[in-house]
């Protein structure tokens, strides 16, 4: 009885390795206009299955900044070609032990959550924080959250795709919307801590590539 439970053990271990070696692994690489970085691996013995699935790395990793450790960002495989799979930025979020630390007591924390659409028709869901240096009051809570979306507003309109993300990432739109708001009110710090791409814009199919479609999420 113990030796046919063994038999069949070994078959299942022997199926379970040759699946695995059936698999091919597919290198990740964004899209050119993000640098065409090299974001990860992901095995698959069907192409068709890799379409659709969604990659993590941190910035840190994806920049070589360590001051970045605390966002990760996320790219969807649109596309694929050979043994590349091409994808797309599709979002990022932060830590929660980094919000966690942020946050401390006899300081205001004002969130501005919008849909904006960048200059090339690109739709995302920016989600942006301002942390007081002491406590605000709901003026000054309203008048900090009015300039901190006309800033996310205005970036988008005037900013392509790629453009518009590398603000939200590296630091630009946090730094202007700090230089505006510290007008109000004194402002500790400022993180865009989790953005969304909603829709891609309408664009030529890029050659090569087996594309997936044009809406990302719903």
């Amino acid at each position: 009885m113990a030796t046919a439970r063994t038999a069949r053990s070994r078959r299942k271990v022997r199926k379970v390795r040759d699946k695995w070696k059936e698999k091919v692994w597919y290198e990740i690489y964004s899209t050119p206009e993000f640098g065409g970085v090299f974001v990860g691996y992901t095995p698959s013995n069907d192409p068709s299955l890799v379409l659709g699935r969604v990659a993590e790395i941190s910035l840190k990793d994806l920049t070589g900044d360590p001051t970045k450790h605390m966002h990760r960002i996320y790219w969807k495989i649109f596309g694929i070609t050979g043994n590349k799979a091409i994808a797309q930025f599709y979002g990022h979020d932060t830590t929660r032990e980094f919000m966690k630390a942020q946050i401390r007591r006899r300081r205001s924390r004002i969130d501005a959550i919008l849909d904006v659409t960048t200059k090339d028709g690109y739709k995302i869901r920016t989600k942006a924080m301002v942390l007081t240096s002491y406590r605000a009051n709901t003026k000054q809570k309203s008048d900090i959250r009015k300039k901190m979306e006309e800033i996310i507003k205005e970036m988008a309109k005037e900013k392509t795709f790629p453009l518009y993300v590398q603000a939200m990432l590296l630091g630009e739109m946090a730094e202007k919307i700090k230089n505006e708001c510290k007008k109000i009110f004194p402002i500790r710090n400022v993180i865009i801590y989790k953005s969304e791409v909603l829709s891609l814009a309408k664009k030529e199919e890029t050659e090569g590539y087996i594309k997936e479609g044009e809406e990302i999420a719903s």
